[in-house]
């Protein structure tokens, strides 16, 4: 999953990596998001309020922050690591069908789809983000390119759909 991981954080982090704050935070946080406890960046939360505070690799927004940090349990006092937000992105992949997806259950297209239901900067098919217009979201590759990227990191995949049609 390490690629597909690395084709999310192309459209939300950038360079920032795992590092990353939502560009539209006036008040950034005093340390890297990876130096920063999970209670860091509630109480970073809590301190600006009307802001947006989508935080790390996969650009965590508050309510998803808290629910993935709620159902594994993660202590207050952990750090928000590279592995903790591979680990959280990995849930949210498994809950748009992942597993379905790879053992060619799930087309390609429905999969990528629901992949962008979770993450503002990938495209939905009509080439748009399922979060268009909320906190300045928009899709930060296009549809094409998106599915190349998919092309390239699941082959057997796409060849199964293929296949199919």
């Amino acid at each position: 999953m390490a690629n597909l991981r690395s084709l999310i954080s192309a459209s939300e982090a950038g360079s920032a990596d795992y590092d990353s704050v939502q560009h539209g935070a006036t008040v950034r946080p005093a340390k890297l998001p990876t130096s920063m406890t999970i209670d860091e960046i509630r109480a970073w939360v809590s301190a600006t309020p009307g802001q947006n505070h989508a935080i790390g690799r996969y650009q965590f927004i508050p309510p998803t922050f808290e629910r993935l940090a709620s159902l594994t349990g993660i202590a207050g006092t952990e750090v928000f690591s590279a592995d903790l937000q591979d680990r959280w992105a990995d849930i949210l992949l498994a809950e748009a069908g992942y597993v379905s997806f790879f053992a060619g259950d799930l087309t390609p297209e429905t999969f990528m789809d629901n992949v962008a239901a979770v993450w503002a900067g990938l495209p939905l098919a009509d080439g748009t983000s399922a979060y268009e217009v909320v906190a300045g979201n928009h899709a930060t590759v296009s549809r094409a390119a998106y599915a190349q990227g998919m092309a390239m990191i699941f082959p057997a995949q796409n060849a199964l759909a293929a296949a199919r049609r």
